[in-house]
């Protein structure tokens, strides 16, 4: 018994010496090969990893591109300063009191709120704004204060906030959301959980902004979370030179601001203003209500649509096409006369309000909106006429700026998601009723405030259609030029309208404003002309309203073209549409100089 005793024992030191072996070993592989390689489904090594387990580390720069305006203004990815908490070494109690007592006061809180939010704090805290989980942002001179008070667990330091918490009508912006897993594996930032672009330029851009690492500053802590003592505040940054990228649009970030205002004062609760430069075509700002906010998506409030892209039925807008048709097939001219008594006797169609105009010139007709005229215009043309009219001013089809084979995309869209719109919903009518519901804009007519302001700048060149521009240049981050984005023509395979025709129509919309529908804009700081349109919709079954006021100006050297669409609107109320683009033209004056 004792010799198998003795035995069991050897046998068991054996085995445990074995297990042993294989543990040392083991270690020595980790130690000596392993270390330099990646630990699955992260971005860093075996060694790193059991550094970056001591420390405790806070990400300043997600390391995304940025997205500025015309000026090189912000509109995503902003740095600004604000502070940084970390775990302490210890408190030195009492001696910290006056110093935290003014820190309080730079952070806009009590003393008592600063004092229970840090302490025994583990992990690092972006002060965050009153109400909001986003970091404060300080102004230099608070961050100077930070700085001075010399606390070692306190620094205030850059943060790059991609938005400014603020809601806002810049759709075309887009947002950003969780990556999915399988996206995220492949993501090069390194960050815990990587964000990419869901809608707007932050979706059509992605492959450029999501960048190749993040900025992070780190303080090296003890088991328990405390910070290790003469341990210093250390950068990790990705140090390449060419990333971030930088990409400069065409907007003007102040007068964006400053239309998102005006149209929330108007009371407009659903539509779009669009702002052309009308030399260039190029998007100067681009509005769409309500409002949204790219921190709080809602899926289904359907805010982050943006309705300057979205089809909407015209109303009248639509009869400057009519006209541009009528006059290109030599079917009428300016002088002719026609006649209205306020219900045309077909189609069941009459003047608003059966208002009588009586004898009237084309021209006069387009200036007060004479449905008559243009029921009489509608006869006398083909479906197909109308159409080929539309497209060749930039109805019907997309005509916002895109590139083939561009920045390492088969085909560059920043404003994917625009709609074409339509004329005719099915084949192209013989029938006479329809064309003269086309006619005059409604029916199945639709078309985006982005071509109707596109329209405008049509006719301001002659026939001529451009294509819409919100991209100008990408640069690296050490400023040399990735590419420029030329502005390009979008002409229709149907051609265009004649010089005349345009001259024709361009004077006819100041008629408007002189004589006719748009006689509340006399009054503008420039002399402005354009085209008002009311289109009848419903929703939901209850009948409402859709308001156009399209134009230019100032009217003696065009500067802009403006489209505003008010959506949904009781059918009863005002022309908002008119009275807020004469707002706008004012604010465009001012700005200006002018």
């Amino acid at each position: 018994m004792h010799k198998y005793i003795k035995k069991r024992i050897v046998w068991s030191l054996l085995i445990l010496s074995a297990l042993v072996g294989v543990l040392i070993i083991r270690l020595a592989w980790v130690q000596l090969v392993l270390k330099d390689r990646n630990v699955p489904g992260a971005a860093y090594t075996m060694a790193q990893m059991a550094e970056i387990q001591s420390e405790r580390e806070m990400v300043l720069d997600s390391g995304r591109g940025r997205l500025y305006d015309r000026s090189g203004k912000p509109l995503a990815g902003e740095t600004v300063w604000t502070a940084a908490f970390f775990p302490q070494e210890e408190r030195k109690g009492a001696a910290d009191g006056p110093k935290l007592q003014r820190l309080a006061t730079v952070l806009g809180v009590t003393y008592g709120e600063l004092e229970s939010r840090i302490s025994g704090l583990k992990e690092p805290l972006l002060w965050p704004s009153a109400g909001s989980r986003k970091p404060l942002a300080l102004t230099q001179d608070q961050a100077e204060q930070v700085e001075q008070l010399e606390l070692g667990y306190v620094r205030a330091l850059p943060f790059a906030r991609r938005y400014d918490g603020a809601a806002s009508g810049r759709q075309w912006l887009g947002y950003l959301s969780e990556m999915s897993p399988a996206a995220a594996k492949q993501s090069p930032t390194g960050l815990r959980v990587p964000l990419a672009g869901t809608a707007g330029l932050e979706k059509t851009l992605e492959p450029l902004l999501q960048g190749v690492g993040h900025t992070e500053v780190f303080a090296q802590v003890d088991a328990r979370g405390n910070r290790l003592p003469g341990s210093e505040l250390k950068v990790r940054t990705p140090g390449n030179p060419y990333y971030p990228l930088s990409v400069y649009t065409t907007i003007d970030k102040e007068l964006q601001e400053g239309i998102e205002k005006l149209a929330v004062e108007a009371g407009m609760k659903e539509g779009a203003v669009v702002v052309l430069d009308s030399r260039s075509g190029d998007i100067e700002a681009m509005v769409s209500l309500p409002l949204y906010d790219p921190d709080h998506i809602s899926p289904e409030g359907g805010e982050w649509n943006n309705r300057a892209l979205q089809a909407a039925i015209p109303g009248s807008v639509f009869k400057i096409v009519t006209a541009a048709a009528a006059l290109e097939a030599g079917l009428t001219s300016p002088e002719e006369r026609f006649f209205c008594s306020g219900e045309f006797g077909r189609y069941h169609l009459s003047c608003p309000h059966g208002k009588q105009h009586g004898s009237l010139t084309l021209a006069q007709g387009f200036a007060v909106s004479c449905n008559t005229v243009f029921a009489t215009l509608a006869e006398r043309l083909s479906g197909a006429q109308l159409q080929a009219s539309a497209l060749a001013l930039g109805l019907g089809r997309d005509i916002g700026w895109q590139a083939a084979d561009t920045l390492g995309q088969p085909l560059l869209r920043p404003l994917a998601g625009e709609q074409p719109g339509r004329i005719f919903s099915t084949l192209v009518p013989d029938d006479a009723g329809a064309r003269v519901q086309t006619a005059i804009g409604q029916r199945d007519v639709t078309m985006t405030p982005l071509q109707a302001a596109n329209l405008v700048v049509t006719l301001l060149h002659g026939g001529e259609v451009r294509a819409p521009r919100i991209l100008q240049r990408v640069a690296f981050r050490n400023g040399q030029t990735l590419q420029e984005l030329p502005a390009h023509l979008a002409p229709a395979s149907a051609g265009a309208i004649s010089r005349g025709t345009s001259q024709a129509l361009l004077s006819w919309m100041r008629l408007v404003v002189t004589e006719g529908t748009g006689k509340r804009l006399r009054s503008t700081q420039w002399p402005v002309a354009g085209k008002s349109g009311t289109a009848q919709t419903m929703v939901k079954g209850v009948p409402r309203n859709n308001q156009w006021f399209i134009g230019y100006g100032p009217a003696d050297h065009p500067r802009y073209a403006v489209s505003v669409a008010v959506e949904n609107v009781d059918p009863e109320s005002e022309h908002t549409a008119t009275r807020l683009f004469g707002q706008i033209f004012d604010l465009l004056s001012a700005s200006s100089g002018a």
